[in-house]
């Protein structure tokens, strides 16, 4: 039922406020999220020196290659891990519910701090995430959870006050709403604003479009809870997933079109489908997305797309994107 209730108040308050209630519970979940991340981790190393836990133990009792930065991989497989690991990087590239905020910035002036306070916010949380899971093996050892995910609401509970850790614990679903609200918002003005309104040519009132938006944002929404409760998949791996399939449909053109001015619409268009391609036949092949991230390939795989496209495309002639 606690999953029913948050997808009820998200679609609710996106159908309603848009993307000004967007924006404003993303400042408030945020805000939530980097509490979480920082203060829990500082409790729990306190708790750690004073019950005499010993991070350091912890993990060499793991053995070497827990703490080696490539797993205890060597060569070609070393490469591997390394890339997969920066591989995330590919998908901020092409994530929409992202890059709407750059879109609807007041004064283009403001990137460069806006640019500061994402990374700055996003080294502590980063860090403190990782820290939450080394207390979390220090206290319980490993094994302890059949769920790994459930490490930071369980040290939240032991670790502070009934009423801090219930409000540590909602920063986690803070980040499930923060982009659910981002995605559904999304998704319903690209349907009714750009393909209903502007590709269709469909002249309707701006209330008639308001009330199209609020259902497709109604649609969507149940189809996304559907979806997350018979998953039967860990959050971590949904994510990875969706920023694969996003950050190599989408990033490859957009950086391309900002970048490159030979590109051209069927080389969009092939990208696009070669990343959503790629994304889906790569994770369902086990020892492939063993061997190199998904999102690393997935990525590299539309870039190439792209530019041939293009390039063939130009050549015959044809008009530009």
């Amino acid at each position: 039922w606690g999953i029913v209730l948050g997808a009820v108040v998200i679609i609710f308050y996106t159908m309603m406020g848009g993307f000004f209630a967007v924006a404003w519970t993303d400042f408030i979940q945020g805000i939530i999220m980097i509490g979480a991340l920082v203060i829990l981790p500082v409790i729990g190393l306190i708790e750690i020196a004073n019950d005499g836990y010993s991070l350091t133990d912890a993990v060499k009792a793991e053995g070497p290659d827990f703490a080696s930065t490539v797993g205890g991989a060597t060569g070609w497989a070393a490469v591997g891990v390394v890339v997969s690991g920066l591989s995330w990087f590919f998908g901020y590239m092409g994530q929409p519910h992202l890059l709407t905020r750059f879109m609807a910035i007041k004064d283009p002036g403001k990137i460069k701090i806006s640019r500061r306070i994402a990374f700055a916010w996003a080294i502590p949380a980063f860090a403190g995430a990782m820290l939450i899971g080394l207390i979390g093996l220090s206290m319980y050892g490993k094994g302890s959870f059949e769920d790994v995910e459930q490490i930071m609401p369980t040290l939240a509970t032991e670790l502070l006050p009934a009423w801090l850790a219930g409000i540590f614990i909602s920063g986690a679903i803070a980040a499930m709403m923060s982009t659910a609200d981002s995605q559904l918002l999304v998704i319903s003005s690209s349907v009714i604003e750009d393909f209903y309104h502007k590709t269709l040519g469909k002249e309707v009132t701006e209330k008639a479009l308001l009330n199209l938006s609020r259902l497709v944002t109604i649609a969507v929404g149940i189809f996304g809870f559907l979806i997350a409760v018979t998953s039967g998949e860990l959050i971590f791996d949904l994510v990875s997933y969706a920023w694969s399939g996003l950050g190599a449909s989408f990033g490859p053109a957009l950086l391309l079109m900002l970048k490159w001015k030979k590109i051209h619409w069927k080389g969009v268009l092939a990208g696009m489908i070669t990343g959503t391609v790629v994304t889906i036949v790569w994770s369902e092949i086990e020892f492939l997305d063993a061997a190199i991230s998904v999102r690393f390939v997935s990525f590299v795989l539309a870039f190439f797309v792209v530019v041939l496209v293009s390039l063939v495309a130009n050549r015959k002639g044809r008009k530009k994107y």
